[in-house]
């Protein structure tokens, strides 16, 4: 695989995230240096900077755009224990400072280390959720047109939050709460699709563990996606493929042993409307299932990234090594590296996975 462009100018420090919009014509990042730049890709394919600010007044950690259907909205967060929304005002022409601070989300104890728009759904309009090393998940939500009027949703303590027939989690060893700020992982990542309600994915901590949460009418963890490794490694990435059709979830994670988990993830059966009933009673699912369908890098370096395409067809990862790695599933229904990027010598593997 070849390098294309660089995205020039760069950020003053550490780029800790980067996000394109729902049309792939826009990419934010993100950087230690509290600023947010947007990039716009032109007719010949180059990324063109389009605006350039401060938007936080410490190192910023993740940024998430809103679906358009919601206008043209941003949320970042930051170790300044906030979330921020901004908003580009339509018809807009200044190349600097064309966003505009909509709201100041505040609240945490710990530093903010993941924010989601949630996808479009009418029944709860414009919600973004975040979590922070307090442990706590946030989801606020805007009926207010101008967007000046935010409020708390739900605040919940994700790790006391039990899947039916399990215990809350188990509390992380005594050490004054460093052990959990320089292991733990958090993140979070919203079912892309609708139908199946407000739903998705979280973990806090230094648990490997990942809850599928229902928000609605009281957040309630579905399922827990437990991976069979001793002793347990915490996690560092997580993201919800789009399903595009499929009755089932692919859910990836990375974790800080290099390890790569791809879950499939299967809601209830629907109900059967025919009226005939179902010809196998064990084909009908009565609750949330899940297994592993995909695991590799175990013992490598930490993963930094996981994500899909815009079909959940592609996987792609970046770890502390600075190599970028790109999965596919093969007609076997096993899982296949595409190839890699590295920055000192580009090239492609065919290795099985």
């Amino acid at each position: 695989m070849l390098q294309t462009n660089l995205l020039a100018p760069g950020h003053a420090d550490l780029v800790t995230h980067l996000t394109y919009d729902f049309y792939g014509e826009r990419l934010a990042t993100c950087s230690a240096d509290q600023h947010i730049k947007i990039f716009r890709r032109s007719v010949d394919g180059q990324w063109d900077l389009e605006s350039d600010w401060k938007a936080h007044d410490a190192p910023l950690l993740r940024v998430s755009f809103a679906h358009p259907l919601h206008g043209s909205l941003l949320a970042s967060c930051s170790h300044d224990r906030t979330v921020r929304i901004w908003e580009e005002p339509s018809g807009s022409s200044s190349k600097e400072n064309r966003w505009i601070e909509r709201a100041v989300l505040a609240g945490p104890r710990g530093s903010v280390r993941a924010v989601e728009f949630s996808p479009p759904n009418p029944s709860y309009g414009l919600r973004v959720a975040s979590i922070s090393t307090d442990s706590r998940l946030r989801i606020h939500t805007s009926l207010d047109p101008d967007l000046n009027d935010w409020s708390t949703a739900y605040d919940v303590h994700v790790p006391s939050l039990a899947a039916p027939g399990q215990s809350e989690d188990p509390p992380a060893p005594e050490t004054n709460g460093t052990h959990d700020l320089a292991l733990g992982g958090w993140g979070l990542s919203w079912c892309k699709e609708k139908w199946w309600g407000s739903v998705f994915a979280v973990f806090a901590g230094t648990s490997p563990v990942v809850k599928i949460i229902q928000a609605d009418p009281t957040p309630t963890s579905l399922i827990n996606l437990v991976p069979p490794s001793s002793p347990p490694v915490p996690l560092t990435s997580l993201a919800w493929a789009p399903s595009c059709g499929r009755s089932y979830h692919l859910i990836a994670t990375g974790a800080r042993d290099g390890t790569v988990r791809i879950w499939r993830v299967e809601p209830p059966s629907p109900p059967d409307e025919s009226g005939n009933g179902y010809e196998d009673d064990q084909k009908r699912r009565e609750a949330w299932s899940a297994e592993i369908v995909g695991e590799f890098g175990k013992g490598g370096a930490r993963v930094g990234m996981v994500d899909w395409n815009a079909t959940g067809t592609t996987l792609t990862t970046s770890d502390d090594d600075g190599v970028i790695r790109i999965y596919k599933p093969t007609y076997a229904k096993t899982w296949k590296l595409l190839g890699r990027i590295t920055a000192e010598e580009p090239d492609s593997e065919t290795n099985g996975h």
